[in-house]
C-alpha cells in the first residue's frame, strides 16, 4: 500500500513539475537579437506594455515617439530601466514594479547607440 502511495506521489509531482514551462524565446535559447532594432517593432512595445500605464500624458509621456525621443535625450530613458539611480534618486529607477527583462533593457541601448530613429 505504502508502495502504491509513493507511486502516486511521485507520478504527481512529476506531472506538475514537468507540465509546465517558461515559454520564451529568449529564456529558451539564451538569444536578444539586438540588431535592426526598430522604435516601431521592438521600443514602442516595450514601452506600451511596461510604461504607459503611468506615462501616458503629463510631464512624461511615453506613448508616442517624440516622448520617448525626449528622454533618450535627457538621458534618462536608459537610466530609468537600466536602474542606475541610487540613494536618494532611486525612485527614478523605471518601471517601479520591477527591472525590465535584460533583452527589452538590451534592445533599447541598441536602439538609443543607432541614434533612437523614429523607424
Amino acid at each position: 500500500m505504502k508502495i502504491g502511495i509513493t507511486i502516486c506521489c511521485l507520478l504527481a509531482i512529476t506531472s506538475l513539475t514537468t507540465g509546465c514551462y517558461y515559454d520564451n524565446e529568449e529564456y529558451l535559447y539564451g538569444t536578444c537579437d539586438t540588431t535592426n532594432v526598430t522604435f516601431s517593432k521592438d521600443i514602442k512595445p516595450i514601452m506600451d506594455a511596461n510604461c504607459i500605464n503611468c506615462h501616458s500624458g503629463g510631464a512624461i509621456d511615453l506613448t508616442n515617439y517624440n516622448g520617448v525621443k525626449a528622454k533618450v535625450m535627457d538621458s534618462t530613458l536608459y537610466k530609468s530601466i537600466s536602474y542606475s539611480y541610487s540613494g536618494a534618486n532611486s525612485s527614478k529607477n523605471m518601471p517601479a514594479a520591477g527591472k525590465l527583462d535584460d533583452c527589452s533593457i538590451n534592445k533599447v541601448k541598441a536602439w538609443i547607440d543607432e541614434g533612437a530613429i523614429n523607424n
